[in-house]
């Protein structure tokens, strides 16, 4: 068995401590939180241990690997230390919250020989997968259109009952990079490496410092152009939506559900569900399954064990980042930004 310890106790570290458990090859053992009632609750709830600091939890040498549940803005320097203790990593998304951040957490992870994953749960759905394969087999023949749309809803509590959410510091952007960067990491996914971005961010509806509306035009370096759509600002919230358009053929894919895959030659790859989107979590944050996490867990195991590499690792990780950063730079400075080719 791997043991794991979680630092952060809020409402995601709940779906590590499950999804851990379903693999079979591996269980919490502890956790460490700056909020002494919700860590002492979760300890209880899961019968594991509390550990006083995160440095604590760091210096057990039965842990083997750190979850990290946290706010975004202190991934970096969870990573860092848990690296640095020579502990393998798994952390919420976004790994980070800016370039400069990931270029260092990769450097880190390099020298001190640590496996990471990032919880970007959707890219391990079948669909995706098989859309994916189709894609690059030219299903869709030469892409046209590459467009993500998150237009989502967040009630003032939502940001109300969290200090960090909404902040610079702490979750580093709003919409596009809390709730979007799960979006706009498929979008990468599927279409490709992004050229150049021009972005408008707004704070329409919330009391926030970041962005609640923000819209960006994309193009990537396949040539081919796009929109990507982030909001927490309106009413009731509509599945995410990925539209991806070729001269030989659309697929339109609502939150994880393939609910249009229509080409010229009428084939529909095998195995491939089309059907009726029946996820809310565009309403509510918490309404999605634990299968994700689930596989992100057998997948990042199944690594450790035999020295390989996660599907979803730093370098996956940094892709989303830079794109979502760059959007937020060509909204204040009211300009196209080229993203560097890596």
């Amino acid at each position: 068995m791997i043991n794991c310890g979680i630092i952060g106790t809020g409402s995601i570290a709940n779906w590590h401590v499950l999804a851990i458990e379903e693999t079979g090859l591996g269980k919490v053992i502890g956790a460490c939180s700056k909020s002494k009632p919700s860590l002492n609750s979760f300890c209880e709830k899961y019968m594991i241990t509390p550990y006083k600091t995160y440095e604590d939890m760091l210096a057990d040498k039965n842990i083997n690997v750190i979850c990290i549940c946290t706010p975004s803005g202190l991934h970096y320097d969870h990573i860092l230390k848990a690296a640095k203790a020579r502990k393998h990593i798994v952390v919420e998304k976004p790994m980070a919250i800016s370039s400069k951040q990931c270029d260092e957490i990769i450097f880190i992870l390099e020298k001190y020989q640590v496996t990471l994953a990032i919880a970007y749960q959707s890219r391990f759905n079948s669909s995706f997968i098989k859309v994916k394969k189709a894609i690059d087999k030219g299903a869709l023949g030469n892409i046209m259109f590459a467009d993500v749309y998150m237009k989502f809803h967040r009630s003032s509590y939502y940001y109300q009952q969290s200090s960090w959410k909404g902040t610079w510091e702490l979750d580093g952007g709003g919409a596009l990079m809390n709730q979007g960067s799960h979006g706009v990491d498929l979008l990468l996914y599927l279409a490709g490496d992004v050229l150049s971005v021009h972005g408008r961010c707004k704070t329409l509806k919330h009391e926030i410092e970041t962005d609640d509306t923000t819209i960006a035009s994309v193009e990537f370096v396949n040539g081919a152009i796009g929109v990507i759509q982030a909001s927490t600002s309106i009413y009731p919230g509509m599945p995410r939506k990925i539209m991806i358009n070729g001269d030989k053929g659309s697929v339109i894919i609502e939150e994880d559900t393939v609910v249009l895959f229509d080409t010229e030659n009428n084939v529909i790859p095998k195995g491939l569900i089309i059907g009726e989107n029946d996820d809310f979590s565009s309403k509510d944050p918490l309404d999605f399954s634990i299968e994700g996490h689930i596989a992100i867990y057998n997948n990042f195991f199944d690594c450790l064990k035999n020295n390989k590499v996660p599907i979803l690792n730093q370098y996956e990780g940094r892709r989303s980042i830079d794109v979502i950063t760059a959007i937020y730079k060509s909204a204040k400075e009211h300009k196209e930004i080229f993203l560097k080719i890596r």
